[in-house]
């Protein structure tokens, strides 16, 4: 499988800030990618499966919160790092609330960066594993017709197929006929691969 680059996005108005987190990213394999406004990043911004943000908090027009409350509004996941040259405990909590996976205060330890960088990568990869699967779960689920689903929930529940067929007023053997069938679509076995699908 071929292993993509990861990306480190880096927004500040101050152009040796960007070079410095340049230079402390230097030996990370990792494209960055730098930009002195927010909006020419969220203009440009595509979601990846391997990625992250560093974000300065506070910028002339849209500053670092209000970057990370767009991304939220598109549904985006991209883990983000915000920094600042101000003791910002209020906002500092508010970001960590609200998702992002960390906050540094300016001057930056290279190393730390680094660290938090790597960190904030291997999350994204995360997440993004998670939402495929969650997209693949959901395909396979929507293959279901209403009476299957119903069937499945029921039988995930542990009931037999007799009790299925007493609850719903249908026999047996049209439990068993729906149950083969919602098996077959959802590639499953057993009932504990199916509790594991629906959960």
């Amino acid at each position: 499988m071929r292993t993509v680059c990861p990306i480190v996005y880096v927004i500040d108005d101050d152009d040796i800030a960007l070079w410095m987190f340049r230079e402390f990213l230097a030996d990370i394999e990792a494209d960055i990618r730098t930009f002195t406004s927010a909006q020419t990043f969220l203009d440009a911004y595509h979601a990846g499966p391997h990625e992250c943000l560093i974000c300065d908090l506070r910028m002339p027009g849209i500053d670092g919160l209000e970057v990370q409350r767009q991304l939220l509004e598109k549904g985006s996941h991209l883990p983000i790092i915000l920094v600042s040259g101000y003791p910002e405990v209020h906002c500092a909590v508010e970001a960590i609330k609200k998702g992002a996976v960390d906050f540094l205060e300016k001057p930056v330890d290279g190393a730390l960066l680094v660290e938090k960088v790597q960190s904030a990568l291997a999350r994204s990869r995360q997440l993004y594993e998670e939402d495929k699967l969650r997209a693949m779960r959901e395909t396979r689920l929507s293959s279901l017709t209403p009476k299957e689903r119903q069937i499945a929930e029921l039988v995930i529940t542990g009931r037999s197929s007799p009790k299925i067929a007493e609850d719903l007023q249908i026999s047996v053997r049209t439990v068993e006929n729906h149950r083969a069938r919602l098996m077959e679509k959802l590639d499953v076995t057993s009932a504990i691969e199916l509790v594991r699908l629906f959960l």
